[in-house]
């Protein structure tokens, strides 16, 4: 698998992505104006979108933002989100279900680290399920800042448990994913 960092908007490639929300996600987790709402992260120059391909068809995407945009959009879900200017929060992190289980979370999260290096930063926050393990396998891969549990995180409309975690993302003694 092999990810990139998108630099331009390419019509090809928000189809692409919005197959892998579909195909990734809940239909309740699905933004009514996905098309318009990608469309709109893709042209934003402070975030790092990340797509993931294997034999040239893109199979994953991962979208951060700066994190004090985030923390606009989650106040409501998470009074104790705090801003922090030299932070990216990882808004979206899929992979096709049949491309999982592939170092594919782990090849996008090494480009993301190089991302953020080159944009002068190491620290990444997420909130990330607690159903589908991904909290565990951030917390046993990364080194981990902070962690609080939300036993019933609103924002995708499920209302299932998530762990807000901080983490220091960098490619120092990491091997690039082949």
């Amino acid at each position: 698998m092999k990810a990139e960092v998108l630099n331009s908007f390419d019509p090809e490639v928000l189809k692409a992505i919005l197959t892998i929300e579909r195909d990734s996600f809940p239909e309740s987790w699905r933004y009514d104006d996905a098309e318009e709402y990608y469309r709109h992260k893709l042209n934003m120059e402070a975030n790092i979108n990340i797509l993931l391909t294997e034999n040239e068809q893109m199979v994953g995407y991962l979208l951060a933002m700066p994190h004090n945009d985030a923390v606009q959009e989650l106040k409501e879900d998470d009074p104790d989100l705090k801003e922090d200017p030299m932070k990216y929060y990882i808004e979206t992190v899929a992979v096709l279900p049949e491309f999982r289980r592939r170092k594919g979370l782990a090849t996008m999260l090494y480009k993301l680290a190089e991302e953020c290096h080159k944009r002068g930063t190491d620290k990444v926050s997420i909130h990330a399920r607690v159903s589908n393990r991904l909290s565990e396998i951030i917390q046993n891969n990364y080194r981990v800042i902070e962690v609080r549990r939300i036993e019933r995180w609103k924002y995708y409309n499920c209302e299932e448990p998530a762990d807000y975690i901080e983490i220091i993302l960098t490619t120092v003694g990491l091997e690039a994913p082949s």
